[in-house]
């Protein structure tokens, strides 16, 4: 391939690992993997137990809507060469900013087509773009000469695992933080980073002072039903929405589920019987909250939840996926979901 002259020694490299490895095995990340440990070297960021060079990179390709939002954030729209994957509409002041060469809205692009327009950087919000399934393991990519950032909150137990996969991760608004300052280092962004993680921590201090000595924490429960299947999975423990959840003055209904997207009964919704549902609405770059509204109303309508208080209260709400994923929406969620839980904490 031609361009990118920080392939050809990446890549050397990367054989070298690749062979020690074994082709078919993925890389282990080693514990702690979830956290910094000792530290990167001076020079580089350690993400999930990689390390990632320290060095701006020209072309990015980003995926998934926390992935881009976060790097259109960051001021590197200039440097966004392709996309994939919006779950719902951008930010006003972001959408502008969004002007890559390619951009694949239904699904992860072959490995070979991100490859061909040439990347520095991958940037993923989940997982699954780093399997063999997706785009290759992050070693894979790293022997191309192709960097790699995933949000931490999503980081799996070894190198290319999937979604079931995912470890004892941080998913604290401090590692998202964290995750945003690192990417803000990586692009040569870091008064920017500083910029939105002020902002944040500003939104989420007002919350917390309206909600000083709230001690009514309503059973809140966030909900889905992803594909044609109608099965509905839950947002459990171990996933920034419970983070959101705590943070807008609430209580994980679903205390007991580990994880994120879990499937879940009817007669399961009942037993935890949540005071508040919240649906968020995916995927598609034009699906606003309203494209949740059919789930919505089919829990409002089913007479198996009519005693459940969420329905029975008219408390079933509408949100975004994006709201809800890692990044630079957390605390605006928070702030929405707390005027719902606490009308009267932010004058009725």
């Amino acid at each position: 391939m031609i361009g990118n002259p920080r392939r050809w020694a990446p890549l050397l490299a990367g054989l070298v690992l690749l062979a020690g490895c074994g082709a078919g095995d993925p890389v282990a990340a080693p514990a702690g993997h979830g956290d910094h440990g000792t530290g990167p070297a001076a020079d580089a960021v350690v993400n999930c137990g990689v390390d990632v060079p320290v060095q701006r990179p020209e072309r990015v390709v980003a995926m998934f809507q926390n992935g881009i939002e976060a790097v259109l954030a960051l001021g590197a729209g200039d440097r966004l060469v392709s996309a994939a994957y919006l779950d719902n509409p951008l930010p006003a002041q972001l959408d502008p900013d969004f002007r890559p060469q390619d951009y694949w809205p239904e699904e992860y692009p072959s490995r070979e087509e991100v490859l061909r327009v040439d990347p520095d950087l991958v940037v993923s919000g989940f997982t699954g773009a780093f399997t063999r399934e997706g785009l290759g393991t992050r070693a894979e990519l790293g022997a191309t000469g192709t960097e790699t950032f995933l949000f931490s909150a999503y980081c799996p137990t070894a190198d290319g695992g999937d979604q079931q996969s995912i470890g004892d991760n941080d998913v604290s608004f401090a590692g998202v933080e964290r995750d945003l300052t690192d990417l803000g280092r990586l692009l040569g962004a870091e008064d920017r980073a500083a910029q939105v993680v002020a902002g944040m921590r500003g939104t989420l201090a007002d919350v917390a002072a309206r909600l000083d000595g709230v001690t009514d924490r309503p059973r809140v429960a966030m909900l889905n039903s992803p594909g044609s299947t109608g099965e509905l999975r839950v947002f459990g423990t171990g996933d920034v929405a419970t983070t959101i959840i705590e943070a807008a003055g609430g209580r994980q209904a679903f205390d007991t589920v580990a994880g994120r997207q879990r499937t879940v009964s009817l007669e399961g919704v009942v037993a935890a019987s949540p005071d508040v549902i919240v649906i968020p609405a995916c995927c598609g770059r034009d699906v606003g909250p309203e494209g949740a509204e059919p789930l919505a109303q089919r829990l409002r309508n089913d007479p198996a939840l009519a005693t459940v208080p969420a329905v029975r209260d008219g408390k079933v709400f509408t949100t975004t996926f994006a709201e809800i994923s890692p990044g630079i929406r957390n605390a605006d969620a928070v702030a929405t979901l707390a005027r719902r839980l606490h009308p009267d904490q932010f004058g009725g």
